[in-house]
């Protein structure tokens, strides 16, 4: 257990670094960061369920104007463990996941103010024109404070929180069961719901329909509707690109139309 505390907390250190999503940016869905906790725990299968369960509760979730809604790499990483560590059913994911999404909130604003210390110091190595303090600056302290934020917890919940999660879900009464079960349905939903809104632009709400009939009636595969959806996606290109005026001639009109009124 000592070696997979250690994969976790490294998971989730390099999940909330932000270099590491210079490299790739899909640390930031639960279903790349649970999968990958769910391979360090020995359980890549349902590990795997659990995490889809939490990416479909965030799939319409976008930190828009500097708000934070919750904290998806914490809800993938922590909420992907607990399930595995617990025993429960994938489908209750999304329940251990949100709690812990909010607390990735405060998490990630004491991770963001700890860092601005580290920014301040690099701008003074900058002035006295020590750029290889300004490189240390940018990379170490901020990866031993998301260590430190994120790691740790981490380790904590793996290495200590097996039995407690198991014990505390066996404490559950049969009716907080049934209503987690009620959660986990209706998360899943809403997270489709608040995407679906992002959606309901006249000009590309039909794509939606014609994608679900396709799927119902055509029997079609999720690749089939990608290679679909991107040929169609082409041919609205060209053939909006085709319609406008290429600048030559667009140019030209306005000279043409002076002409006329001086002949007039």
């Amino acid at each position: 257990m000592m070696f997979s505390a250690l994969l976790v907390a490294i998971i989730a250190t390099i999940s909330q670094w932000w270099f590491s999503h210079v490299i790739t940016r899909t640390w930031l869905y639960p279903l790349w960061a649970g999968f990958l906790t769910a391979l360090a725990l020995g359980e890549p299968q349902n590990g795997m369920i659990a995490a889809a369960y939490i990416q479909l509760t965030y799939l319409g979730w976008i930190t828009a104007g500097g708000t934070m809604p919750g904290n998806l790499m914490v809800a993938g990483v922590f909420g992907t463990a607990l399930t595995i560590l617990s025993g429960a059913d994938p489908a209750l994911a999304p329940t251990f996941a949100v709690p812990f999404s909010l607390i990735g909130i405060l998490m990630n604003q004491a991770y963001m103010t700890i860092n601005s210390f580290w920014v301040h110091r690099a701008d003074k190595y900058l002035e006295e024109g020590n750029i290889t303090g300004v490189r240390i600056m940018n990379y170490v302290p901020s990866c031993l404070t998301s260590m430190v934020v994120y790691g740790i917890p981490a380790f904590a919940l793996v290495y200590f929180g097996g039995d407690f999660a198991q014990a505390a879900l066996a404490a559950l009464p049969q009716v907080a069961v049934d209503a987690l079960n009620v959660v986990a349905g209706l998360m899943p939903a809403l997270g489709i719901a608040m995407l679906l809104s992002f959606l309901g632009q006249k000009k590309i709400f039909a794509f939606f329909f014609i994608g679900y009939f396709a799927t119902i009636y055509g029997h079609l595969d999720t690749m089939a509707i990608t290679v679909f959806a991107v040929l169609i996606g082409i041919l609205v290109y060209f053939f909006t690109a085709m319609k406008k005026p290429e600048p030559q001639q667009a140019a030209a009109a306005p000279a043409q139309d002076d002409d006329d009124e001086e002949e007039l």
